[in-house]
């Protein structure tokens, strides 16, 4: 019986394999360049640079990585790497990239925001890194299977997981919080929000690739128990809600397959359910905030939120510039009257929607919008298909994430290559099993 393109297979892909029966194994050069791309946009080792002192501080955001000339060498290897990949199979690659049309325009808008940019020596560099990284996301969709790129994202994973556990048991100054959340575990990151969304990311991928990876079932399933106790122990109650609502795709998704019109409906609930909790985020904050144990601004979020706003509506169609806004140091920009208003320095948005807005305006707004809501509905048409144990997971995660931190258009991130990856493979032709089993 055929399904849907990008079916696990049983005889999925190894990282290692023979060439001749009885030959030694050789090493599967692409697999291994891309764990070695995932694992540096994942920033596992930023607070090895940085040391403990960091406390809660997001060494991730790109404020902080656009203050140290050091840490941005560092991609410029993995750039490299990603473009010698590109290069083996540059048709298919541009090919697959145009299918994508949606992530290339907001890509495009970018590009044109450098026209208007605050500061447009800060938005060319940052657009480099931007559009790397999204190629990074778009050449794992193009290049492997599902059961193989699910391997990719699962070994980077696995790492975080390994070296977080070794930090908060070995070398606890390193791992766990002392000063502003004592006892909150922040693994290999600044603060425990930053392990708690890494976590939240990595289980529903390590659960995927378990059940993409029946061979190595066990391995990941272990992995996937680690980084869901490393949520616990970040005590990131956001982090673990959002985990909790993408795991619960899980058995729906089961459902579905075996029986399509309960697990439709059951479905529709689960994405309903999510599309309420939005809404009440959205329209009545201090509900969901109550569930999670945080006031009603959410520590002082939404104020955020309205002093942004108020910025955003001086210049509501074209925005800022791409990466020119938050770190801005004239005193003139909207950075500073932001940050006035809170009596404090500020260096997001704090949620994604109002990031995009005041960076690329209208326009890219439009496309963040279509471009998420097309990757729901294309995620929602393929509920027979067994990536869809991966991608309605992680995109549920990712929405709800969003509507608390800006994470669209976020260059050096692993949790936008992974975004980007998904998108691509949505926008993917279908095939059938035995045309997977080919490829």
């Amino acid at each position: 019986m055929s399904t849907p393109y990008g079916l696990y297979a049983e005889e999925a892909p190894q990282a290692w394999t023979p060439a001749v029966a009885g030959a030694r194994p050789q090493i599967d050069i692409p697999f291994w360049t891309c764990v070695f791309a995932t694992l540096i946009f994942s920033q596992f080792y930023l607070l090895l640079f940085m040391g403990p002192g960091t406390g809660g501080i997001d060494v991730s955001s790109s404020a902080t990585n656009s203050q140290s000339a050091v840490l941005r060498l560092v991609f410029f290897p993995v750039y490299l790497a990603v473009l010698a990949i590109i290069c083996l199979r540059p048709w298919r690659f541009a090919k697959t990239l145009a299918r994508s049309w949606l992530l290339c325009a907001l890509l495009a808008v970018a590009i044109c925001s450098m026209f208007w940019s605050l500061q447009p020596g800060v938005t060319q560099r940052r657009l480099i890194a931007i559009v790397m990284t999204t190629m990074a996301g778009v050449l794992l969709a193009e290049r492997f299977e599902w059961p193989k790129t699910l391997e990719v994202l699962g070994t980077t994973f696995a790492v975080v997981v390994g070296c977080s556990f070794f930090l908060g048991i070995v070398l606890p100054a390193y791992g766990v919080m002392s000063a502003d959340f004592p006892g909150a575990w922040r693994g290999v990151y600044g603060g425990k929000n930053q392990l708690g969304y890494a976590m939240s990311l990595g289980t529903p991928t390590l659960v995927a690739c378990a059940i993409a990876n029946p061979q190595r079932r066990k391995l990941w399933l272990g992995f996937a128990a680690g980084a869901l106790a490393l949520i616990v122990l970040s005590t990131s109650k956001t982090a673990l809600l959002s985990c909790m609502a993408g795991l619960c795709f899980v058995p729906v998704i089961g459902l579905c397959r075996r029986n399509p019109a309960i697990g439709t409906l059951a479905v529709f609930g689960a994405v309903s359910s999510i599309a309420l909790i939005a809404a009440l985020l959205t329209l009545a904050p201090d509900l969901v905030f109550k569930l999670i144990g945080r006031d009603a601004t959410f520590t002082g979020r939404t104020l955020i939120w309205d002093a942004v706003q108020r910025q955003i509506d001086l210049k509501p169609w074209t925005g800022y510039g791409y990466g020119a806004v938050w770190d801005d140091q004239s005193g003139r920009g909207p950075v500073a009257w932001i940050s006035k208003n809170q009596g404090f320095t500020i260096f997001s948005a704090h949620n994604t929607v109002l990031g995009v807005w005041i960076e690329l305006g209208y326009f890219g707004l439009a496309a963040w919008l279509a471009l998420l809501g097309g990757a729901w509905l294309k995620g929602l048409t393929r509920l027979p298909t067994a990536p869809a144990f991966f991608f309605l997971p992680f995109l549920t995660i990712f929405t709800l994430h969003s509507l608390t931190e800006a994470d669209a258009l976020i260059q050096n991130d692993l949790g936008w290559v992974i975004f980007s990856m998904t998108v691509t493979k949505l926008a993917m032709p279908w095939r059938s099993e035995r045309e997977d089993l080919q490829a």
